[in-house]
């Protein structure tokens, strides 16, 4: 009988960084001004990117070149 493959959970790396720069932007605060709230932003949409990017290509070596 064959069993399907779990989905592999995304990296546990990629995933904090995703989770830790939206910490960030809170602690940053409005004394971070709005260039850092921008980079902070900007860095989490490109760590998704990312995360969206491997999980649309589970258990692949074979990815689509970006």
């Amino acid at each position: 009988m064959d069993m399907p493959e779990p989905t592999p959970s995304p990296p546990p790396n990629l995933q904090y960084v995703s989770d830790m720069l939206g910490q960030l932007k809170v602690v940053a605060g409005a004394q971070g001004g709005p260039f850092l709230a921008y980079l902070l932003d900007l860095a989490a949409a490109e760590a998704g990117r990312l995360l969206a990017h491997q999980s649309a290509y589970p258990g692949s070596d074979t990815r689509p070149s970006e």
